[in-house]
């Protein structure tokens, strides 16, 4: 079956693009496609819903609506202020990506927006069983910053379809999911903050396993989800247990364009440009580092890994911007490696930056302290 994830205007690409990755990793009958030209912005009618306190926002309450601007939080703080849709409102934008692309009735769509709904559901299913909305803003309210955002959206998504093979509609689903939390993957978490317990756990209660053999689900869709699930499971806890042991992620560069994947992390993607990416490549090579001081040294070795991952036709333009990058009384090399640097934060996460970021003292050199026994290309 095919699984197109779309996604909405206000969705960054690079999260949308991390969670297809992260879902194409497991193999079986289910196929997660994506149409990458398109956005989007069907319905433009948005509600402010104001959540006055932390209790409101994580239940499912009435609320005021006020028309106001939604300030940016690093944690929600209330009152707080979020725009949302109603369910008809996002089931609509998955109809009409359904006609203009002409998608097959059999295949399911999934939304994947940043805008609220009118219920505060993590996400929602259509009458049909077949469009599914998953919200992917707010996470880091109930993970904290330490949360790679990916999986609990990942994890939504799977659910969803699984849901789709265990009940015939919206009202049996509402009958055979778990009102009370007992760490089951269908377990409904009224109390929003539930889905911790139920995330960390990945697991299927007897129940809920009797219903995949009441339905007689194939063995070969159980065992794609299980094994999303527990992918999604595994990296989370690598990821939380990296600091205490001291453990990086194995990196893999993959294919002619070298892209970077951190293998452990459900295979994120080190998301870099063509001038960075050719700096990164260069220092990963040299491990017992480079002064700045002494790049000039390096220019045609630096010139060809730029040119093999630039999109431009133009030798001599490519020439310019490595002069640049070489020249001591320029700034440009430290500015480049800065935005690497923070592109690897955000990617892994405070507890592994160290592991991958170039780094070295002014005057000193320059280097990453990755163990390249990690490091594999495929």
């Amino acid at each position: 079956m095919n699984v197109h994830l779309i996604r909405s205007v206000e969705l960054d690409k690079g999260t949308f693009n991390n969670v297809l990755n992260l879902l194409q990793q497991f193999p079986g009958p289910f196929k997660f496609l994506a149409n990458q030209e398109d956005l989007l912005d069907y319905s433009k009618e948005e509600t402010i819903k104001k959540w006055e306190d932390k209790k409101g926002f994580e239940t499912q309450v009435q609320y005021n609506a006020v028309f106001e601007p939604q300030p940016k939080f690093s944690y929600i703080e209330f009152p707080f202020f979020e725009k949302t849709k109603t369910w008809e409102q996002l089931f609509s934008e998955c109809r009409q990506y359904r006609k203009t692309q002409k998608v097959s009735e059999n295949d399911i769509v999934v939304l994947l927006t940043d805008i609220g709904n009118d219920k505060n559901w993590f996400g929602g299913v259509a009458p049909s069983m077949k469009d599914y909305f998953v919200q992917t803003s707010n996470w880091q309210h109930f993970f904290g910053h330490s949360i790679d955002v990916r999986f609990p959206i990942a994890y939504e998504v799977i659910i969803w379809i699984m849901r789709f093979y265990m009940f015939s509609d919206r009202e049996d689903i509402m009958n055979g999911i778990h009102k009370k939390p007992i760490g089951c993957i269908m377990d409904f978490c009224q109390d929003k903050s539930q889905i911790i317990l139920k995330m960390r756990t990945a697991d299927v209660c007897e129940s809920c396993m009797e219903k995949f053999i009441e339905r007689d689900i194939p063995t070969l869709h159980s065992r794609q989800f299980f094994a999303i699930l527990d992918g999604i499971r595994n990296s989370m806890t690598f990821r939380g247990r990296a600091t205490l042991l001291q453990q990086p992620s194995r990196m893999e560069i993959r294919g002619v364009m070298k892209k970077i994947f951190f293998k452990d992390l459900g295979g994120l993607e080190l998301p870099l440009n063509p001038k960075e990416k050719a700096v990164y490549l260069f220092f990963l090579r040299h491990v017992e580092g480079i002064s700045i001081s002494h790049l000039s040294d390096y220019k045609e070795e630096l010139s060809q890994l730029y040119r093999q991952f630039s999109n431009q036709s133009d030798s001599n333009a490519i020439a310019r911007s490595v002069e640049v990058l070489v020249n001591p009384l320029e700034n440009n090399i430290n500015e480049v490696i800065s935005r690497i640097n923070r592109k690897i934060s955000a990617a892994v996460g405070d507890s592994l930056y160290d592991f991958y970021c170039i780094t070295g003292a002014r005057g000193n050199d320059k280097k990453i302290k990755l163990d390249r026994e990690l490091i594999v290309y495929l």
